[in-house]
């Protein structure tokens, strides 16, 4: 972000003093939160409790990724053509139908005072940042709140669980990822064979192996693969896959994004016309 520089000074210690009258906390009167940018801008927080501590989570989040976080509660919750127009009526309709905001109410109403010290916390820091943006926006607001004539709505506990709650149901809900990838290696097997298969499935699906390096010193830059065979082992003891690949039957669309009345067959084979056309070599390329 472009203010970022603006505020990150190597090892800097921003120690926040307020009071409050939060119910959960009433007996409390002030804190301290610490909250310590390192060389690279990291921002590290230090509190005693957890409202606390997600107060500093917000404030920073709110610092580096403020049009980022607005555009994202607003595109969990189908407010998205408030600010960028009717180009996004129905990608807010889409979304709309996959939550009910009562019922998200209503199982935060029933959260713990602690669980709820999360998101009230997280919320109010976002709000102190955006707050301080308002009495110096000149220097303080992103571009993009100017470049799209808005400016960032307040938050409350609703929209913090809604960056969670709406990110799962409208980006991971619904997803066949496993049963493709299934379908793909039983038409690799077929192909090349059971051995070549397995090879070939290893090629377009990498592990996924949580010790591997991420950077590689020079001096290392030579070194034997090490990972866990498990679940490539796994993987060629799995059963056969003969039905079509479940992201074939997801309906096909035409360019303007209206749905194509299609025999199934014909589905599949415009659906993989498309995926063809868009250049992409995996599974995470087809239109969804």
């Amino acid at each position: 972000m472009k203010n970022r520089n603006r505020m990150i000074v190597n090892c800097v210690t921003a120690s926040l003093m307020y009071y409050w009258s939060l119910p959960a906390l009433a007996e409390q009167s002030s804190s301290e939160i610490k909250i310590v940018r390192d060389e690279y801008g990291m921002p590290h927080i230090y509190a005693n409790d957890t409202w606390h501590l997600f107060y500093g989570y917000g404030y920073v989040v709110a610092q580096d990724r403020l049009f980022q976080m607005e555009m994202a509660r607003r595109s969990t919750q189908g407010t998205v053509a408030e600010v960028l127009g009717k180009d996004f009526v129905k990608f807010d309709k889409d979304i709309r139908r996959n939550y009910w905001p009562d019922a998200i109410r209503a199982q935060i109403a029933a959260l713990s005072p602690e669980d709820m010290s999360i998101l009230q916390g997280y919320a109010d820091g976002m709000n102190a940042w955006i707050d301080k943006v308002n009495t110096n926006p000149e220097t303080l607001l992103p571009k993009q709140f100017n470049t799209f004539g808005f400016t960032p709505k307040r938050w409350e506990p609703f929209d913090v669980a809604m960056i969670f709650v709406g990110t799962m149901a409208n980006r991971f809900s619904d997803s066949t990822s496993e049963i493709d990838n299934l379908a793909l290696l039983t038409a690799l097997k077929d192909k090349y064979g059971v051995s070549q298969g397995m090879a070939v499935f290893n090629q377009l699906k990498w592990l996924v192996n949580p010790s591997a390096p991420t950077t590689i010193a020079v001096q290392e830059s030579s070194y034997p693969l090490k990972f866990n065979q498990q679940n490539s082992q796994t993987a060629a003891l799995l059963p056969r896959y003969d039905l079509p690949a479940p992201m074939l039957d997801r309906p096909a669309k035409g360019a303007d994004g209206a749905l194509l009345a299609l025999t199934a067959g014909k589905n599949r084979e415009t659906i993989a016309a498309q995926f063809a056309q868009g250049g992409a070599n995996g599974l995470a390329g087809y239109p969804t």
